[in-house]
Parts: C-alpha cells; sequence; structure tokens
C-alpha cells in the first residue's frame, strides 16, 4: 500500500492533534492546597469521585485527539495506492492496451462473452486517460495489429472502435501481438504502460516468452471467470477423399471432449439428401469418432455438414468439407494376353462398374500391371510419382534391379526368389491381416463379406517389403499385400496368385469386396481437395484455369448470401479472393450463375478449443498486477480518497464524545 497528500502544506496544522491534550491538562489543574481539619469528610468523598470519573476523562481525551486528528488529515487530502502506483491520468504516458480478439474469447459465460467482457474492461482503462495521455489499441489474433499507426491522444476513436469490435474465428498469435505493442510504446512518451486483456488461454499463452523492459509497468486483466467445458468437432475425414458416383463414401468425424467429466452428445450430418446421427459417450479430456457410410450421387462437387448440439462455444460445434464425386476412375491393365492371372484380373475389374477399363487417356487413374515386363519397372514407379495408383504382381523374370527400381528398396531387399508347393502333397500358404485397425479392414469387422485373409496359396514370390506398409501377409511373415507412397501417388504390391491352379483365392466372397476397398483407400490420382479446406487466418480464393471476366463470378455461402470478392490480375491466372475473412461454412463461386467451384471454412478446433486459462502470475512475466475491476484501476491510477473516510470518523468519534461527556457529568450526582 502506497499514500500520498494532495495538501502537503497543511501538514504543520497536524500540530493541533496536542490541543485535546493540552486542554485536558488545563481542565484538571488544581489551586494550592492547605489542610482543614472540618474537611475531612469531603477529602475522603473527592478521592472516591476522582476514582471513578478518572477511566472516562481518558477516553474523552482519546475521543476528542481522534477528534482533531481526523479533521487534520481530511485537509491534507490522503489517497491510497494499492499496490505499485501508477502514473496520474493527468501526467504525460503512454498507454497502450492489447486486447486478445481471437477465436477462444467467444466463449459465453455467465451470459457475456469472454470479448464482450475486455471490450469494456478496456473502455474503462482508457475512461481514465487525460488530455496528456497517448493510447492505442492492439488487436490480438493470428495477425495482431495496431488501431492507429502511432499512439495518439485520440482516445474517444479508440473507445468507439471497442464498441464496433468483434470476435474473429482465428488463433491468437502472442509473441507478435507483444512485439508490436512494444513498439508502440517505444514511439510514445513520458511513462509507459501496457494492459494485457486477455482470457489467457493455457493454448495460446502456455509457451510465451515475455520480454517486458523495466521502464514498462505491465497489468494483465484476465476476463474468464468460471472453468469452461467445451465439446468440439475437431475434424471430418472423407475417405476416399474424391469418391466415385454410385459407390459408399465413408465420413469419419472426430469429437474432442474438453472437460474432466465423461459426456454424451450427438453428431449429425449432412450430405446431398442423406440425414444421419451418431450417439457418443466421450471420456473425460477424450475423443471419439462418429463414423457414417453415404451413397454417392452424379459427380461432381457435394458439400458436407457435420454438426453437434449447440453449447456456450457455438463455433466449433461444426464441421464443412467440400468432395469431388468423380464419374469413374480411368484403368490401364498391361500383362500377357494368355496369362491366367491377367483373364482373371480384367475380370474382376470389370465387374466394378466405377471403373473404365477402356480409357485411352495417357495418365489413368490406376495401372495394373501383372506379371509386367522387368524393363517397365522404373515406368510404373514414375507413373505412381506423377500421381496415379500403380499395382502391380511382379513376375518370377523379376530381377533384383527391377525390383529395386520399382519398389526403391536396397540391395538387402534386391532378393526375389519364385516359391512352389505341390497342391496335392504340400500345406498351402495362408494369409493373416495386419494392421486391425487400419480402414481397409472396416468393412469387414462384421463378418457379412467374409473374411479378407482366407484363401489358399500353393505359389508366391518370396520378396522384401523394405519400409512398405503391409496389409496382408503368409503366416511365415512373407508379404502378400504391401503399400508404398511415392510421390504424388501409391504403389501396391500384389504377391498373390489368381490362377485358380495355383490358389483359390477368387472364389472367396471376400475377394471383389478387398479389391473394391483397397483402389478406394488408395485410388486417389492427387486431385486438389486440399485447396478447397480453408482454415483461418486463410481467405478463400479461386484460381480457375482459363481466363474469366470479374463480371461473370459471384461468391455465395450455402444460403445463398453474396460474399463481396477481390480480383487479384498480378498472378497468371487471375485469382479471385474473398475481400474479408468468411465465418465457418461452405461457400460456392457462380460462373455466369452456375457453380464452379465450392469451398469449405473451418473453424482452428486445435488451437482453440481448449478453453483452459492459465493466472498471469504463473507466466514469469516479471511485475504484473492482476485486475478485476474498473475500482482496482482507479485506485492504481489516480488513488483512492481518504477524506470521506476521515471526516466519516471524526462524526462518530464526535457523537461518543458527547455521549461519554453526559455520562461523565451524570455520574457525581449518583455517588
Amino acid at each position: 500500500m502506497n499514500f500520498s497528500l494532495l495538501n502537503p502544506a497543511l501538514l504543520a496544522a497536524t500540530a493541533l492533534i496536542v490541543v485535546p491534550l493540552l486542554a485536558h491538562l488545563f481542565a484538571k489543574a488544581k489551586p494550592r492546597e492547605f489542610p482543614f481539619p472540618s474537611l475531612q469528610w469531603l477529602r475522603q468523598v473527592e478521592r472516591k469521585t476522582t476514582r471513578l470519573r478518572k477511566p472516562k476523562d481518558w477516553l474523552l481525551l482519546l475521543l476528542r485527539t481522534l477528534i482533531v486528528a481526523a479533521l487534520v488529515t481530511a485537509f491534507l487530502q490522503p489517497l491510497l495506492f494499492s499496490g505499485a502506483q501508477l502514473t496520474a491520468a493527468n501526467a504525460r504516458k503512454t498507454i497502450v492496451l492489447v486486447v486478445d480478439r481471437s477465436a477462444s474469447m467467444g466463449f459465453v459465460e455467465q451470459g457475456q462473452s469472454r470479448f464482450v467482457r475486455a471490450t469494456a474492461q478496456a473502455e474503462e482503462v482508457l475512461k481514465g486517460a487525460g488530455s496528456q495521455t497517448l493510447a492505442n489499441v492492439i488487436w490480438m489474433d493470428a495477425e495482431p495489429e495496431a488501431e492507429f499507426p502511432d499512439p495518439a491522444v485520440n482516445v474517444s476513436a479508440l473507445r468507439e472502435s471497442l464498441r464496433r469490435a468483434q470476435v474473429t474465428q482465428e488463433p491468437g498469435e502472442v509473441n507478435e501481438a507483444m512485439r508490436s505493442a512494444m513498439e508502440q510504446l517505444g514511439r510514445g512518451e513520458g511513462a509507459k504502460e501496457l494492459y494485457v486483456i486477455s482470457d489467457f488461454q493455457s493454448t495460446a499463452w502456455k509457451q510465451v516468452d515475455l520480454n517486458i523492459p523495466p521502464n514498462v509497468k505491465l497489468l494483465t486483466i484476465p476476463v474468464a471467470t468460471t472453468p469452461a467445458t467445451n465439446t468440439a468437432l475437431t475434424s471430418l475425414v472423407v475417405q476416399p477423399e474424391r469418391p466415385v458416383s454410385g459407390t459408399e463414401a465413408r465420413i469419419l468425424c472426430r469429437v474432442r471432449n474438453f472437460s474432466g467429466t465423461e459426456t454424451k452428445t450427438t453428431v449429425q450430418l449432412a450430405f446431398a439428401e442423406v440425414r444421419q446421427t451418431r450417439a457418443l459417450t466421450l471420456p473425460a479430456w477424450g475423443e471419439g469418432v462418429a463414423e457414417f457410410r453415404v451413397p454417392c450421387g452424379a459427380a461432381g462437387l457435394q458439400c458436407i455438414t457435420a454438426s453437434l448440439p449447440e453449447d456456450a462455444f457455438p463455433a466449433d460445434d461444426h464441421r464443412f468439407a467440400t468432395v469431388e464425386i468423380r464419374d469413374n476412375w480411368r484403368v490401364a491393365v498391361e500383362g500377357p494376353p494368355q496369362d491366367a492371372d491377367f483373364l482373371l484380373w480384367q475380370r474382376a475389374l470389370g465387374s466394378l462398374g466405377w471403373l473404365d477399363l477402356k480409357s485411352t487417356a495417357p495418365d489413368p487413374d490406376v495401372r495394373l500391371a501383372v506379371h509386367a515386363a522387368p524393363d517397365r519397372a522404373a515406368e510404373l514407379r514414375a507413373a505412381a510419382e506423377r500421381g496415379a495408383t500403380v499395382i502391380c504382381q511382379p513376375g518370377e523374370d523379376w530381377s533384383g534391379s527391377a525390383w529395386m527400381a520399382f519398389w526403391n528398396a536396397g540391395a538387402k531387399d534386391a532378393a526375389l526368389q519364385v516359391e512352389q508347393l505341390n497342391r496335392d502333397k504340400d500345406k498351402p500358404w495362408t494369409l493373416q491381416t495386419v494392421q486391425e485397425d487400419h480402414p481397409l479392414w472396416q468393412i469387414f469387422r462384421s463378418g457379412e463379406f467374409g473374411d479378407p485373409a482366407g484363401g489358399n496359396v500353393w505359389r508366391r514370390l518370396k520378396v522384401m517389403p523394405g519400409d512398405a506398409q503391409t496389409l496382408l501377409r503368409y503366416t511365415d511373415g512373407v508379404p502378400a499385400l504391401a503399400v508404398q507412397r511415392a510421390g504424388k501417388g501409391w504403389l501396391v504390391l500384389w504377391n498373390i496368385e489368381l490362377d485358380e491352379a495355383q490358389s483359390d483365392r477368387v472364389q472367396q466372397p471376400s475377394f471383389l469386396v478387398l479389391l473394391g476397398e483397397l483402389l478406394l483407400q488408395y485410388g486417389e490420382a492427387g486431385g486438389n481437395s486440399a485447396l478447397r479446406q480453408f482454415i483461418p487466418p486463410q481467405n478463400i480464393f479461386w484460381q480457375p484455369r482459363q481466363p474469366v471476366a470479374a463480371d461473370q463470378v459471384r461468391l455465395q455461402d450455402d444460403a445463398g448470401a453474396e460474399r463481396p470478392f477481390v480480383y487479384d490480375a498480378s498472378q497468371s491466372p487471375a485469382v479471385f479472393r474473398a475481400r474479408e475473412a468468411l465465418p465457418p461454412g461452405n461457400y460456392k463461386w457462380l460462373l455466369d450463375a452456375q457453380a464452379v467451384e465450392r469451398a469449405s471454412v473451418n473453424f482452428p478446433a486445435d488451437a482453440e478449443s481448449d478453453l483452459r486459462t492459465l493466472d498471469p502470475s504463473s507466466l514469469g512475466i516479471g511485475k504484473s498486477l492482476t485486475l478485476s475491476a474498473a475500482a482496482a484501476l482507479a485506485a492504481q491510477r489516480d488513488g483512492m480518497p481518504l477524506w470521506p473516510w476521515c471526516v466519516g470518523i471524526a462524526l462518530c468519534a464526535l457523537v461518543l464524545e458527547s455521549l461519554v461527556a453526559r455520562s461523565a457529568i451524570r455520574q457525581p450526582s449518583l455517588a
């Protein structure tokens, strides 16, 4: 606690405090006494009276002294400063307010969002700024920005900007906001004060390293009032990314529980005309996945929306995605024309109606090489690197060098060896699945489609897959089905004979299902779906392949509302961008009233959905003061006037003095 006096020139008046003592002493003075025998009994009465009045006289002395002291102190006009004293409002100084407007500030508690509470606190800080104060506001989000280029005296404009401000859907960049604040204070004058008004969300603040100069007084104002609980949709995944018309797509919605208690919720999915719901039970601080299987209709771009029941933080209760439904996949099959495996492969692929085996495109989506010549190995890998899915069943004439060129294997994995069993005498090789939680096996868990590892094999290649991902293997560990990422596409090793003389694999009911699921899982052709997903602060854009006139283009949300955009002709081809950051949702670009591109904006759940907060004092930011109300701030800056309390004490003491004095007067008559 610190004290200050507005009228220190009156300190000499404190000498008046001794006046009651002097009056008391003079009032008790006695004339010189002369003994007189006949007054002996009166002297005894006087001694008895003096013993009864003496404590009351001391009490009167104390009360009268308190009255004078309180009145003198009131004229001195003392001020009380709690904690570290701030520069007075009428002094020359610079104040900068860092106001958090990141997405977590939208959490509603006690009927008011954290951001509304933050702007109200910021207004209270600026309300006490004097005419000599230079001030500025730094908005803290993904790209912090200052309201003014430099601190200025136009405090009323800052207060108006606080009233107009809105919370964003972006994460907060604390270090950049504080760096900007230090720059602003460096361009100011006089004393320096920095106010940080935030919910101090742990995700954003836990690894912040603040370096505050000793000449800057830092005050932190936390606006989170209650422990927050939240349930959030954190991701929405479509498998495959580009499903084919007439097939089913698998949609996975991941939900996280940001609370210390088990929570039950319901996930709702909207996809074209499909509406489905799934119930989830989420453990404390855990997560769950809601799985949907939806039919894919006509080819084109389609929007998906997943949602949870709205809570106090509705921003992360929705998730959006844009998926491209393809008409068919172009497949190229090569191999010896009379080869039994080659003929069976053609028949199997032909039974999948969403595959086009007659396409003559130079770069098909899927390439199948059955017992291909060894000199084709390098070219097959190059096709995968360009974006195709290459399924290869090597032949017995493949050398180690061919395998190395195809699989990018090292010398230690280069040996290929044909192994043959006698079907009439030897026990066949059998298969087993690997990675039981792999999405490829999801459809087989019900048992409806048979065993994906069913069947017997009497002929195989003994190969070493290196670092590849094995999905099926023989019981002795030799890989039967393995995949490897190659550039933009996939390489798939198929080491299972289909010739009915060497295997009964094609007779298993799971064979066609496994083949279809394998293509759906790995049959991507390097699509551009990632460009259609935007997370703030990313802004939605569209870059058409052909030149387009700006007056032919419109941007709409799913409700049909028009959104402003800008035309950037500095790039080639030109780019259309949304003029301002768009809230989470699905959007479409229209060309001559026809939808030509769709895109989705999603909430940054990984950064902003965990609403737990930190105590500012735990951040190690040196001398800081946590304020909870504007009154405490005024006590820091202007001080709390104590003269009304002094006057009140004087009045109370005066009343008590009159009561004690009256009692002292009546006491002798009762004695």
